[in-house]
């Protein structure tokens, strides 16, 4: 949306003309009107006129109508641009340069219950900062104490509040530690501070929820749909094939899980399997002669006799170089069906971290955000084995890999590091809120 069709969209519902002088004895209930729609859009984000005065009547004596509101508060949306109408909404000043946001805002909230705090709670979101979390001053403590009091950890923390605040995809809390050089010394302390961020993040009120935080809203729809998607743990435990399934479906084992173990469709088929491995091993080999890596020869045969902590390390030349994947189909003889799998691993590989959230029959499930910082979901395959055989974690698991096209099926470069990081009831929450936005664009299993 242009800033002039914005402007229009505004100028439509705002109108200069339909300002009146407020009526006898309505000042008074003019201003307190006005406070409550500052922190009517501060929690919300936007509210439908309706609801507001639903709200103001409930908790004020003196009472005031949908057509009242607009006669009273024109003039200082006018004036002050706090707020402003929008349909029969009263929306946060943020969308007056784009109101196709607003619509978009309304579709995350559909369904979705209201929280409404009593009147002196409420009338402190007046305040556009006020945020009602302590956990936040929690991130804050550990930063100072891990980093010290220093330009870099002020900058940095005020940037990880925005992005508990308003942010979405797990990259971005990596770039903020990257910008200001804030480096954990201990795997230890990366634990308890994603721990810390979640825990912040799932309780930080937010417009998508109407103003619910996400550990609110997700006990509230816990009782109002059983139905609400779960994420399985793993269980590797030994697990008799009439007893109930650990994945916690409700079904016995043989009628569950066993059947996706049994059928092995969560990975490559043996054929498969050989011509990656034969394809991969090819491309380190070349890579390795070119530079020189290491003191080994790579031959393209599966299995190779070469270990994977040398290949490992050629593979991280590559990733650094993707280039080489071009000069080796332009200087190796090789079939047509290995060149159309490089051409797509130079053009369309993933390389980063991502969360593996569940497991279903043909692939593990991650998220990970996407060229616009959007999270989405992923449907991995194994190659030898299923991803949920190599990892043997309790979900959610963090790792870092790199997704190629093989197929029309998503795999990885036969090269998964999984963090060592547990994640608490909060963050388990906050991952299944991300789960709902991102399921709504379907599960991505080709990156062809």
């Amino acid at each position: 949306m242009t800033g002039e069709e914005a402007k229009k969209i505004f100028e439509q519902y705002n109108r200069t003309l339909d300002v009146v002088r407020c009526p006898n004895g309505r000042a008074i209930i003019r201003k307190l009107l006005d406070s409550y729609a500052r922190a009517a859009v501060n929690l919300y984000g936007i509210i439908s006129r309706d609801d507001f005065v639903n709200i103001f009547n409930k908790q004020n004596v003196d009472q005031t109508s949908n057509e009242e509101i607009y006669i009273l508060l024109l003039p200082l949306v006018l004036k002050d641009g706090w707020y402003g109408f929008y349909k029969e909404y009263i929306v946060h000043y943020s969308f007056f340069d784009d109101f196709d946001q607003a619509d978009y805002l309304l579709k995350y909230q559909a369904d979705k219950p209201r929280y409404i705090p009593e009147k002196s709670e409420f009338l402190k979101y007046t305040i556009e900062d006020f945020v009602d979390n302590d956990h936040l001053w929690n991130v804050r403590r550990f930063m100072l104490d891990v980093f010290g009091h220093s330009r870099d950890t002020s900058g940095g923390y005020e940037d990880v509040r925005s992005y508990i605040i308003y942010g979405d995809g797990i990259k971005e809390l990596g770039s903020i530690l990257d910008r200001y050089n804030l480096i954990f010394s201990e795997e230890k302390q990366l634990q308890e501070f994603i721990n810390l961020i979640m825990l912040a993040k799932n309780n930080t009120r937010i417009w998508e929820n109407n103003g619910y935080t996400p550990s609110e809203l997700h006990g509230i729809l816990s009782k109002r749909d059983k139905n609400i998607v779960k994420f399985p743990t793993l269980q590797r435990q030994k697990v008799g094939r009439n007893e109930p399934c650990p994945c916690g479906s409700g079904k016995k084992y043989k009628k569950c899980c066993a059947i996706f173990e049994d059928t092995k469709t969560a990975q490559l088929s043996s054929d498969e399997c050989i011509v990656f491995y034969e394809t991969w091993y090819g491309l380190m080999g070349f890579v390795n002669e070119r530079m020189g890596v290491i003191n080994a020869k790579i031959k393209p045969e599966y299995p190779n006799t070469v270990s994977d902590m040398m290949v490992h390390k050629v593979r991280e030349v590559l990733w650094e170089k993707p280039e080489l994947i071009d000069e080796y189909i332009s200087e190796t003889e090789l079939s047509q069906e290995k060149i159309d799998i490089l051409k797509l691993w130079r053009t369309n590989y993933k390389k980063g971290m991502f969360f593996i959230l569940e497991y279903q029959p043909e692939y593990a499930v991650a998220i990970a955000p996407n060229e616009q910082g959007e999270d989405r979901l992923y449907g991995i395959k194994g190659i030898s084995n299923s991803i949920a055989n190599v990892l043997r974690r309790d979900l959610p698991v963090q790792i870092e890999t790199v997704l190629l096209p093989f197929k029309d099926k998503i795999i990885y470069d036969s090269f998964m590091s999984s963090m060592p990081i547990g994640f608490a009831e909060g963050a388990r929450a906050a991952f299944h809120e991300m789960y709902d936005k991102a399921i709504k664009y379907g599960i991505i299993t080709s990156l062809e």
